[in-house]
């Protein structure tokens, strides 16, 4: 589908004293990737690729001699490429489609086979390895055949936009709603792209950044953004070292900035690097050593901090190589510290002291519970009898199974996960009894979100009974407020039993004029 021209040109080096004023100036490395696998893909061009968990799916493209139909896994930790076997329907092989992930599996939309441009829809399963046409891929305003299109994934939605049907290079914009199992013409707003085949992409924050792309006449180096939520196109403004006009290149996204590699000029394949950061809307031309060879229609991933870059078409002939350029020099991984505190809640095997709480044990660790409570600090360590007895279980009154248990879970990990307001009205009581002034606030939070006529009284009587002073004073404003819908409740004359409340709710009501 390219022409047959030479490979890429060399690029300058930029100045800079470090990232923080939106400079660059690190010399970095590409590397060819060490393999640890007797096999890896064969050459291929404009094959499809996506990440999900730890490992690189590739499938198809189109091989030296024709269109490919195979799908392999790359594992990232043992570095070991498997030609996967399959079930169900295989696709036709092709080229220059877009794939994405949604959930377990892998969507792939129309295409190239070397014979017609394709507008089928089908499904990969990461689990079992099964293809299959998605059942639903036919219903509703299916876009028209193509290849070399823009497709992401936000929510429930799949997006495609233009790519090149055989005889019009297009700009329309379809979405998938998995949950309906429809395709739909987005309504979008804004500036609308011109028609465009095989640009660069890449998603940030809830939009999709596209770049450059081939219209019929012109290679171009436009800068566009759709934010996903809201349906709208926008133009990028851009300051520093623009990408020269290209298509069939790659676009990633790392950390707060785009990187772009490679392509077709229309007169050399290229192997230029190039950053744009977000934060200052400013590109910048990446000065690296040994970089793979020129190339265009290649695959390019991110994984943990490094790019990922294999395949794709040298002007003479398809490539199978496979280089790693490293963003960061080393790979910290996210912290792990709340899940392997959350271990420790009820777990006998780590625990010094028991309690007993409606007759079932409750197994915790003194040093992380007087750390975090005053109560328990006095409990274990204040000279009561408890703390000298470490092997006698301290049994707990007025206070529920569940109740106790997360009340540890915040202990150990600081946050409450999703409970309904009638348990947090419990969780807020024991918050208050073992002295945990942010779970307690946390919990009025909670309560508030659920206030309404028929419990608006009882919430503010807690409230007052167990010093949530934000929580009464939210309930005395809604009170006042819908005064003549709460008068006429029962729950209305239980306040005659706390003159104290009717008292402040006489005070805080404005005078009638």
């Amino acid at each position: 589908m390219e022409s047959l021209l030479a490979a890429g040109p060399a690029v300058p080096e930029v100045e800079g004293d470090g990232r923080n004023d939106c400079s660059v100036s690190l010399l970095r490395r590409w590397r060819e990737v060490e393999l640890n696998s007797p096999v890896k893909p064969g050459e291929r061009s404009g094959a499809s690729s996506v990440i999900y968990q730890d490992a690189l799916y590739v499938f198809g493209g189109y091989g030296g001699s024709g269109r490919l139909d195979d799908i392999y896994r790359f594992n990232f930790p043992s570095r070991y490429w498997t030609r996967l076997e399959v079930q169900g329907t295989v696709p036709a092989g092709r080229e220059n489609n877009g794939a994405v992930v949604h959930g377990n599996k892998m969507y792939l939309f129309g295409g190239y086979s070397g014979f017609t441009w394709l507008n089928d829809f089908h499904s990969f399963n990461f689990d079992t390895s099964t293809w299959q046409a998605v059942p639903s891929g036919h219903k509703g305003s299916v876009p028209s055949t193509r290849f070399g299109y823009v497709s992401a994934v936000h929510g429930d939605f799949m997006y495609v936009f233009g790519g090149y049907d055989g005889s019009a290079w297009l700009n329309d914009m379809f979405d998938f709603d998995f949950e309906r199992g429809s395709w739909y013409s987005t309504q979008v707003q804004g500036f609308i792209p011109s028609g465009r085949s095989c640009p660069s992409w890449a998603t940030h924050n809830g939009s999709v950044y596209l770049f450059g792309g081939y219209d019929g006449v012109h290679r171009m180096n436009d800068f566009h953004q759709f934010r996903m939520g809201s349906r709208t196109w926008s133009s990028v403004r851009s300051a520093g070292q623009v990408p020269s006009p290209r298509y069939f290149h790659a676009s990633v996204v790392y950390g707060n900035s785009l990187f772009l590699f490679g392509g077709y000029s229309g007169q050399e394949r290229l192997n230029d690097l190039y950053e744009f950061r977000f934060d200052c809307h400013t590109w910048f031309i990446l000065s690296t050593e040994e970089p793979p060879s020129g190339r265009s229609s290649l695959v390019a991933e991110v994984f943990n901090n490094s790019l990922y870059v294999f395949g794709g078409y040298n002007g003479s002939i398809v490539l199978n190589d496979f280089y790693e350029f490293r963003f960061e020099p080393v790979s910290i991984p996210p912290s792990n510290l709340v899940d392997d505190l959350r271990k420790l809640i009820n777990n006998p095997a780590f625990a010094d002291v028991t309690f007993v709480v409606e007759n079932q044990s409750v197994y915790a660790t003194r040093a992380h519970l007087a750390a975090r409570s005053e109560h328990f600090r006095a409990l274990f360590y204040g000279g009561m009898r408890e703390s000298s007895d470490a092997e006698e279980q301290i049994v707990l009154q007025d206070v529920a199974h569940p109740v106790f248990l997360l009340l540890l879970e915040y202990i150990y990990t600081d946050q409450v996960g999703e409970i309904s307001s009638e348990l947090a009205v419990h969780l807020l009581i024991a918050a208050e009894r073992f002295l945990l002034d942010r779970l307690k606030a946390l919990c009025e939070d909670i309560i508030r979100k659920s206030i309404s006529i028929d419990n608006v009284v009882q919430i503010m009587m807690t409230a007052k009974a167990h010093r949530a002073d934000g929580l009464k004073d939210i309930c005395m404003d809604f009170i006042i407020t819908n005064e003549e819908k709460i008068k006429p409740t029962p729950a209305f004359k239980e306040l005659i039993q706390e003159p104290t409340l009717m008292y402040e709710l006489l005070m805080r009501r404005k005078p009638t004029k």
